[in-house]
């Protein structure tokens, strides 16, 4: 995919909305990271008053399948979760990059209850 940097995901909290922000490339190698920071996200937003997660892959150069498989753990479990834990995650996208497009309609229409898309205008 070119000399894109490693991923970097960092996380902050304003008031009931956590942020998730994705950087660099998604390689395979950098599942493991990304299942580690998604998990921490989890965690933390069902032990706390969150009723929404923002991830920004808009800086998100390329994910790997099995890094996009994360995601979509991910939703499975904010799905199964019982209502007054249960979150929304809003991606927010960057429609520069086809591969958001795609993946971003397939997570929608996976988990299109608790998941919204924003693509951020050209």
């Amino acid at each position: 995919m070119g000399n894109h940097g490693p991923l970097t995901a960092s996380t902050s909290r304003d008031g009931e909305t956590m942020h998730l922000t994705c950087l660099g490339s998604a390689e395979s190698g950098a599942m493991t990271q990304l299942a580690q920071a998604i998990d921490g996200v989890h965690a933390e937003a069902i032990g706390s008053a969150t009723r929404e997660v923002i991830a920004d892959i808009r800086g998100l150069e390329f994910a790997s399948s099995s890094c996009l498989k994360v995601f979509v753990t991910w939703l499975q479990r904010v799905k199964e979760l019982e209502a007054p834990q249960r979150y929304r995650v809003v991606f927010r996208s960057n429609p520069r990059h086809s591969w958001q497009r795609r993946s971003l309609s397939a997570l929608a229409a996976f988990a299109g209850n608790v998941v919204a898309i924003e693509a951020e205008s050209e």
